[in-house]
C-alpha cells in the first residue's frame, strides 16, 4: 500500500500594493485629470447651444428688423464735372456731391421692447417712435473750377439700418412744407438704407438761409438703438421700460436714469469736423461712419449661456475641493474611499453644468441654478452617506458642497468683484486645509 501523495502547497499570499499617501494623492489626482475630459466635453455642448441663440437671434433680426443707427436729416447737392475725352467722343459726367450737415440735431426716441421665442431660444426686438428736428445754415458752398452744383436735384436724406417697416411711416416737412419720400439710388450705402426727400428748388438758397427740418420714423429692431450724430451738435433722448440697458458707443451719456421699471437717458454728441463735405458719387459710404454712433444695446437681465459658461469655468476647482475633502476625510476621521469612489463623486460633480444648461434654457438661470444645486448636493452626499457609513461626515460633505454652490453664485453676481472674491475665498480654502491638516504625518503609509 503505497502512502498517499500530499498536496501541493499552496501559493504564496500576494502582497497588497500599499501606496501609501503619497501614492493614492498621485491616483487622484491623476483622477482629477482624467476627468476634465468629460468637463471639456460639456462646454463643447454650451459653445453648440450658445451658437443655436446666436442663429435664432440672427433669424430674428432678419424677420423683424435688423440693430438700429438712425442717419439724421443732411442736405446732399449733387455734382457733375465734365470727364477727359478724347476729341470726338461724346461728352461724359463724373458725378460726386457735396453734403451740408445740420448745425442742431435733436432725435427723441420711444422704444417699445419685448421678447420673441422659438422653441427655446429667443431674441429682445422693439418698436421705436423717432422723432426727429435740426436746423440746417446753408454756407457758401465753394467747388473746383469746373465743378457744377446740381440744386434743382438738391434732397435731404435720411435714414437707419433697417427701413422695411419704417417706408409707410416716415414724414419729412422743411420749414412746414411736407417732402415727399422717394429711393436714393445710387448713394452706395452700406449697412444703412436711406430715404430721398427732394426738396424741388428752383436755384441755389441765399447763403447763411437756414432751413428748420421736422420728421419722425417708425422702426422696428432687434437687441440695440442707436444714432449717427452727423452735425455740430446732437442730441439723443432714448427712453423704454426695460431695467437692463447698456449704453454704448462713441460716447456715453449725459444722464442716464435706469430704474427696475425702465430707463433714460440723454447724450449730447456733435462732430468737429467740417460742415460741409465733398464726396465722389458713392457719398453715403463716406459721410456714413458706423464706429461713431451712440445709443444703447438692449441685455438680458441674467444672459443665460453667459452665466452658464462662466459657471462651467469654476468646474475645476469644484471638483478639486470635493476631491479634497474625500481626502481630509481619509487622512483625519480614519475612512477608506476607494479610487472609483472618487470617480463616480467626480462625475456628479461634472455633471453640474450640464444640468444649469438643460434647465437653463426652459427655465432660466437663477431656477435653473437652484434645481442643479439641489440635484448635485443630495445625490453627492447621499452617496458619501453611504460610502463612509457616516451620516455626519454626509452631512459634512453636503454642507461644503452647498456652500461650495452658493459661493459661486454670489460670484456669478459680482461683476467688478469676481477675482477679488474667487481669490480670498481660494486663500481662505487653502487656509483651512493647512489648519486641519497640520499633525498629518505626511510620510506616513
Amino acid at each position: 500500500m503505497t502512502d498517499p501523495v500530499p498536496p501541493p502547497p499552496p501559493p504564496p499570499a500576494r502582497m497588497p500594493i500599499r501606496l501609501g499617501r503619497a501614492g493614492k494623492l498621485g491616483l487622484v489626482a491623476g483622477l482629477l485629470l482624467v476627468l476634465l475630459v468629460p468637463h471639456m466635453m460639456i462646454e463643447v455642448v454650451i459653445d453648440e447651444r450658445q451658437s443655436y441663440q446666436d442663429e435664432v437671434r440672427a433669424g430674428i433680426a432678419q424677420s423683424w428688423g435688423q440693430a438700429q443707427a438712425v442717419l439724421g436729416p443732411v442736405l446732399v447737392v449733387p455734382t457733375r464735372v465734365p470727364a477727359s475725352r478724347n476729341a470726338g467722343d461724346p461728352l461724359r459726367w463724373e458725378r460726386g456731391a457735396v453734403a451740408v450737415l445740420p448745425t442742431e440735431l435733436d432725435a427723441k426716441a420711444t422704444l417699445a421692447p419685448e421678447r420673441r421665442r422659438r422653441g427655446l431660444f429667443e431674441a429682445m426686438v422693439f418698436e421705436a417712435e423717432v422723432g426727429l428736428t435740426a436746423r440746417l445754415a446753408v454756407p457758401p458752398i465753394n467747388v473746383a473750377e469746373g465743378t457744377e452744383l446740381l440744386w434743382r436735384e438738391a434732397f435731404l436724406a435720411t435714414g437707419a439700418s433697417d427701413l422695411r417697416s419704417a417706408a409707410g411711416g416716415a414724414r419729412l416737412a422743411v420749414d412746414g412744407r411736407p417732402l415727399v419720400a422717394a429711393d436714393a439710388a445710387g448713394a452706395g450705402c452700406y449697412g444703412t438704407e436711406l430715404i430721398r426727400w427732394n426738396l424741388s428748388l428752383d436755384g441755389p438758397p441765399e447763403p447763411g438761409q437756414v432751413l428748420a427740418v421736422d420728421g419722425a420714423l417708425a422702426l422696428r429692431g432687434t437687441g440695440s438703438f442707436g444714432l449717427l450724430p452727423l452735425a455740430r451738435r446732437a442730441g439723443l433722448a432714448v427712453s423704454a421700460p426695460w431695467p437692463t440697458p447698456s449704453f454704448t458707443g462713441a460716447g456715453l451719456p449725459v444722464r442716464a436714469d435706469v430704474t427696475a421699471g425702465g430707463f433714460a437717458a440723454q447724450w449730447r454728441e456733435g462732430t468737429g469736423q467740417a460742415l460741409v463735405r465733398h464726396l465722389p458719387a458713392g457719398w453715403c459710404e463716406a459721410l456714413v461712419q458706423p464706429a461713431a454712433q451712440v445709443g444703447v444695446d438692449l441685455l438680458e437681465a441674467v444672459p443665460t449661456y453667459r452665466m452658464v459658461t462662466r459657471a462651467s469655468k469654476y468646474a475645476a476647482m469644484f471638483l478639486a475641493l470635493a476631491f479634497l475633502t474625500y481626502v481630509l476625510f481619509e487622512l483625519l476621521a480614519g475612512v477608506r474611499i476607494h479610487l472609483m469612489q472618487y470617480a463616480l463623486l467626480g462625475l456628479s460633480v461634472v455633471l453640474f453644468p450640464l444640468l444649469l444648461l438643460a434647465f437653463g434654457e426652459p427655465l432660466g438661470f437663477a431656477a435653473a441654478y437652484a434645481i442643479s444645486t439641489a440635484a448635485v448636493v443630495v445625490q453627492a452626499s447621499a452617496y458619501t452617506a453611504a460610502v463612509t457609513r457616516r451620516v455626519g461626515l454626509a452631512g459634512l460633505f453636503a454642507a461644503v458642497l452647498g456652500g461650495l454652490f452658493g459661493f459661486l453664485y454670489i460670484v456669478l453676481s459680482l461683476e467688478a468683484f469676481a477675482l477679488l472674491a474667487g481669490a480670498v475665498a481660494l486663500f481662505a480654502a487653502l487656509s483651512v486645509v493647512m489648519l486641519v491638516t497640520r499633525r498629518v504625518d505626511w510620510s506616513g503609509g
